[in-house]
């Protein structure tokens, strides 16, 4: 016999949100702080656009999770969207100096 995970209980599904507002408020920590530990001054306009992808991870925690394996990949979104934001400025650096050595320039 298998178990079967029935949805939860609207009051449990309420103590999702401060999960949900924990990662919203950390997204945006997560890329300032990136941009802060990194040697890039400061990240064209064009390339800043690539925020957008961890955000929207972010954004994809706030979607009630009704059983335990939602729970745990809305856990896995948010905590993935938030170290994307991170690294995104370090990525960006090893990405310029890498093409400049190949470049010859």
């Amino acid at each position: 016999m298998t178990k079967t995970s029935a949805p939860r209980h609207p009051d449990e599904r309420r103590q999702w949100l401060p999960v949900a507002a924990m990662f919203t408020v950390l997204a945006p920590a997560a890329a300032w702080l990136g941009q802060a530990t990194s040697y890039v001054p400061r990240i064209p306009y064009p390339f800043a656009l690539f925020y957008v992808l961890p955000l929207v991870m972010v954004a994809g925690t706030w979607i009630p999770p009704r059983t335990d394996l939602q729970r745990r990949r809305r856990l896995a979104l948010g905590s993935i969207g938030c170290l994307l934001a991170f690294l995104y400025p370090h990525a960006f650096l090893v990405t310029v100096l890498t093409l400049w050595a190949f470049s010859g320039g």
